[in-house]
């Protein structure tokens, strides 16, 4: 079994000119976690997630690397989250891509799954060795559909 047998070959996609608005509809009305960003001739560019959308948020003092351990006096409101994501809508999502480790159509299912896991993420995009094409993305309900698929 390889990535081509896991993987949704016509995954949800998004340009890298798209807006983080656009993007937080499309990850809010189909339940996505990452949604593959790719340019003009399809080549893979990164994923926007929603851990870019907590990113665009928060407060930049919680975020700093080097920054606060307790962040618990930081008293927000929905609204304040909400505004401050609202302002960040127009940008382009080519700004907030996350890189992740990337599967081929024949790396074996094993291997796709260990990246999951070792990435800490619930999908994995395919991409074409040669061209960087997005070939499509296994998502953990891939996997676990074949994996139950195969018991019944």
């Amino acid at each position: 079994m390889t990535a081509r047998t896991l993987m949704n070959p016509d995954p949800k996609t998004l340009r890298p000119s798209d807006t983080v608005a656009t993007a937080a509809d499309y990850i809010l009305e189909h339940h996505l976690r990452h949604l593959p960003i790719v340019n003009e001739h399809g080549r893979y560019l990164g994923t926007f997630s929603i851990y870019s959308l907590l990113q665009l948020t928060l407060p930049k003092a919680v975020l700093d690397k080097h920054g606060l351990d307790n962040v618990s006096f930081v008293t927000e409101h929905v609204s304040d989250l909400a505004r401050r994501l609202g302002g960040r809508g127009q940008e382009p999502v080519q700004n907030w891509l996350n890189q992740h480790e990337v599967a081929h159509p024949d790396t074996p299912a094993m291997e796709v799954m260990l990246l999951m896991l070792h990435g800490r993420t619930t999908s994995v995009p395919v991409v074409d060795k040669e061209s960087g094409r997005l070939e499509g993305i296994v998502s953990f309900w891939d996997v676990l559909e074949k994996l139950l698929g195969e018991n019944a």
